[in-house]
Formats: structure tokens, C-alpha cells, sequence
């Protein structure tokens, strides 16, 4: 049956993949005068098996274990041209969308992937996720074990927007909030303040920590970081998604805008960024290639700020690559991420603070 399953899921990426999705133009009304087109379509969603192995992890010796056989995983589908990303023309603009990969990881597999022994050496094993740690690892073989037993232990086995989880402790700071784990409705972050002198909010603390690396970014570079997202509430989420639900249809929506309550700028510790071209307008696209993007890379972290949507992850993270969208988890935090080589939030988290405080749903 499991078998079935994932060839049928196969079949329906490699059909997605020659799908042809409209332009999607940013309402206007959310900022005068600016405004985005994105030619999306299924290229921005990544095949699990091009782009599972998060890190080079050492793992214990195991067994080699064939391939189970009529389990062939999706063909990888070309990630999109990041430099044509939304052009964004005054710092007002707050109607930043995700655009969310919906690309869902398979269960699956009979056959063993890796003795129960061997997975139960790693500190972050957790003795309930064996049978799925062993079908996930079946399905993905060139796994390490490392990665994926962090993956499974944040749910990323069920795919995206299936096995929904309430967040327990919206209000701690490494909340992982995903397309498996959602915010409640009626949270709101405490102490929330003007980022800097934008109009954008973010908790006190996180706001502090941007104010003092942006203040380090000027002195030694003299260069700023413009705010154009923060805080989102989930009812100003939920009309942004069903706008763009009506618009285009559900599965569409589900590709590129986040349903309310899973938007990380709900927690009020995700910022973005935008950077002024030579012309002098203000612009997201391309921010991968600026002075600033290449400082954050190298310091962001001690501040407190990782990058949350790297590149060439999306089938871990949901989202395209968003060299804009940066995530506040604190400084020790992040430089232990930094330090370690942790690509993704998802893992690090599976990987320490496995499992997440939640109520499914």
C-alpha cells in the first residue's frame, strides 16, 4: 500500500512540474504604488530526494540495505531564478507573501532502513519515532541517519499541512512554526515595539538585537538594512491567504502564500529586508548579492539572526529561498547553529529540542 502511495505521489510531482501557474501581482492597496510580479510555477518546488541531506554529518557504521524496490523518488525540479524575485518600490510595503514550496515528503517503505541499535546511539533518538525513522530512512537511503531522525522528529515524514500540531509555547523563542506546527489563532507576542525607526514591530528583545546589528552594519560599512516586514497578526494572514486562495484556487495559494497561523511573522521574530539599488529604489530581489546580504551571513549570528529560508533547502523549510527573511532565535542560539554547520532551523531543532511542545489537532 505504501508503495502505491509514493508512486502516485511521484506521478502527481512530475505532473505539477509541467504546470503552468499565473503571474501573481501583489494588491496594490498594500502599498501605493508598488507592486511584484512572480512567473511561479511548479519549478519552485524541489524534490525531497535532490535536497535532503542538510549537512555532512558523521554517522555510526550501519548495515547497507538495498533500495526497496518500485520506490523511486521524484526527479528533481530546477529551483527558480531568485533575481526574479518582487521589485519593491517604497520602504511602505508590508504585503510580503511567502511563497511556500508545498512540496510534501513521503512516508514509505517495507523494507528496514537502519538497525534499531545503531539509531538509538544518537543523542537526539527518540525510542516512539523508531518504525517512522525506519520508513523514512527506507524512502530516503542517502540520508544520514543524523538527519533524518532530526527531520522525523519535527514531523517533516507527514509532509506539509498534514499531521497539524497547535503550538503549545508560542512564546518561546526557538518556536518552530511550519507547515506542521501551527500558531494559535489568538496569539499576539508580548512587549511588541517599532523595529528601529520602521513602523514594523517585533518583540522587544528581537527588535533590540536588529537595532544593534544594524547599528553594527553602519559603523563598519555604512551601509543600513531597511525594514519592510515584521509582525503579522494571523487575521491580516488569513485575508491575505484567502485573497489569494479566491484568486487562484487553493492548491495554488498553497504554493506561494502561507495559511494564517503558520506564518513565521507571526511570532514577531521574523524580519525582512530590503536594499536600495544604485538607481536609488528600494528592492528585495537580488538582495543575495549586496554588501549587507554578505555581512549577515558572517555576523548575523552574533546578534541572534539566522537566515530561516536558505538556499537549495526548500523541501525542508516549505518556502522558496528568501535571502530577505531573517529569524531571531537569540545569540547562543544561533552561533551554536552558525558554529556546528546547521543549515536549517527544522533540523537544529530535531536535533536539540526534539520533541516540539504541541497539541495535534
Amino acid at each position: 500500500m505504501r508503495r502505491a502511495l509514493l508512486a502516485v505521489y511521484c506521478a502527481a510531482i512530475v505532473a505539477l512540474s509541467a504546470c503552468t501557474v499565473p503571474e501573481y501581482q501583489l494588491p496594490i492597496d498594500y502599498a501605493a504604488g508598488a507592486s511584484r510580479t512572480e512567473s511561479e510555477d511548479g519549478a519552485f518546488l524541489q524534490s525531497a530526494s535532490a535536497r535532503l541531506p542538510l549537512r555532512a554529518q558523521p554517522s555510526p557504521p550501519a548495515t547497507p540495505q538495498p533500495s526497496p524496490e518500485n520506490v523511486t523518488p521524484p526527479s528533481p525540479i530546477p529551483s527558480p531564478n531568485v533575481d526574479s524575485a518582487f521589485e519593491l518600490a517604497s520602504e511602505a510595503v508590508s504585503g510580503d507573501e511567502e511563497l511556500i514550496a508545498d512540496l510534501s515528503v513521503p512516508r514509505g517503505g517495507d523494507a528496514p532502513g537502519a538497525p534499531a541499535s545503531v539509531l538509538a546511539e544518537f543523542p537526539h533518538y527518540i525510542a516512539r519515532n523508531e518504525a517512522r525513522y525506519q520508513s523514512f530512512i527506507t524512502s530516503f537511503p542517502h540520508l544520514s541517519a543524523a538527519s533524518a531522525l532530526a527531520l522525523v522528529n519535527v514531523n517533516a515524514d507527514y509532509g506539509y499541512y498534514n499531521n497539524i500540531s497547535v503550538i503549545s509555547e508560542p512564546e518561546a523563542l526557538l518556536v518552530l512554526c511550519n507547515k506542521n506546527f501551527r500558531l494559535p489563532e489568538d496569539y499576539v507576542p508580548l512587549g511588541l515595539r517599532n523595529a528601529a525607526a520602521s513602523a514594523r514591530k517585533m518583540t522587544d528583545e528581537a527588535a533590540s538585537a536588529f537595532e544593534r546589528m544594524q547599528a553594527a552594519l553602519r559603523e563598519e560599512l555604512s551601509l543600513g538594512l531597511v525594514v519592510v516586514s515584521a509582525y503579522r497578526d494571523f487575521y491580516y494572514q488569513r485575508t491575505l491567504y484567502n485573497r489569494y486562495a479566491a484568486k487562484d484556487g487553493t492548491a495554488v495559494a498553497d504554493t506561494y502564500s502561507a495559511r494564517a497561523g503558520h506564518s513565521e511573522h507571526q511570532t514577531g521574530l521574523a524580519i525582512d529586508f530590503l536594499h536600495r539599488s544604485p538607481s536609488g529604489t528600494l528592492r528585495a530581489a537580488g538582495f543575495q548579492n549586496t554588501t549587507q546580504y554578505a555581512w549577515l551571513q558572517t555576523h548575523a549570528h552574533e546578534y541572534g539572526y539566522i537566515l530561516r529560508y536558505p538556499e537549495g533547502f526548500e523541501s525542508i523549510t516549505g518556502y522558496r529561498f528568501e535571502p530577505w527573511h531573517w529569524r531571531y532565535i537569540g545569540v547562543e542560539d544561533a552561533t551554536r547553529m552558525f558554529e556546528e554547520g546547521f543549515t536549517t532551523f527544522e533540523e537544529y531543532i530535531g536535533t536539540y529540542y526534539a520533541p516540539v511542545i504541541s497539541t495535534p489537532v
